[in-house]
């Protein structure tokens, strides 16, 4: 009598993405969770944009800004068009924050800013296991974003070049926009009054806290930026 057995025979062969045992050994090709892992999370993207907290086109004008930065900066055309993609999910941490954390009219306290901050390491978890390219930089952005070059950031307090490139520039575009966008707690700024915090600081933005050069590629691409409409 043959025993009894729930494991099933191995007739699989290696998805040639991850490496992992998957697809059928008589496929043309071997298929694996991962296209439909990068197929979810393209909902996922469609989704986070739809109902960003800090309206849906804030990401998108991040993108935007993000790219014009690092083109005066010398970053090719196909790299910018990459990091264009990747930046609208630099908040996409916030879906995974407990119910009732976002929309607020008024500042957070101090214990609902720390639960805040965590929406960095949600997204990059979130996004951690994606094989697409571009998804793989946006996962390094949702990380890194709120890091400054001085050091005061979250969530590592990475100091300067330690900070990737990509997360810098989003830094630059996303305060720049955030300043220039209406919020339930705050009015929007005009293009000279939101520079001028970026140049010369208030009691919660200094200019210490970004990359020097994507500060002075904001003053030389300042006339485009200014041009995008909010």
């Amino acid at each position: 009598m043959n025993a009894v057995t729930l494991v099933i025979p191995d007739r699989t062969v290696a998805c040639p993405q991850c490496g992992r045992r998957g697809g059928a050994a008589d496929a043309s090709a071997a298929a694996c969770l991962c296209t439909a892992h990068d197929e979810a999370l393209e909902g996922l993207v469609s989704r986070a944009v739809a109902i960003d907290p800090e309206g849906r086109d804030h990401p998108v004008r991040v993108g935007l800004i993000a790219a014009m930065l690092a083109e005066h900066l010398g970053i090719a055309a196909a790299e910018r068009a990459m990091l264009r993609r990747a930046a609208v999910l630099h908040d996409i941490g916030k879906m995974a924050l407990p119910e009732g954390v976002l929309g607020h009219s008024h500042v957070l306290d101090p214990a609902a800013r720390r639960v805040m901050q965590r929406h960095t390491v949600l997204g990059a978890s979130i996004l951690a296991h994606a094989r697409a390219p571009w998804m793989q930089l946006a996962a390094t952005i949702a990380l890194n974003h709120h890091e400054r070059w001085d050091g005061s950031g979250y969530p590592a307090g990475l100091v300067g070049e330690d900070i990737p490139l990509a997360a810098r520039l989003v830094a630059v575009a996303d305060v720049y926009d955030a300043l220039r966008s209406d919020r339930p707690y705050k009015e929007p700024l005009a293009h000279p009054a939101a520079l001028a915090l970026l140049f010369t600081g208030d009691d919660r933005i200094a200019p210490a806290q970004f990359d020097p050069q994507i500060l002075d590629a904001l003053r030389a691409r300042e006339a485009e930026i200014a041009a995008i409409a909010h």
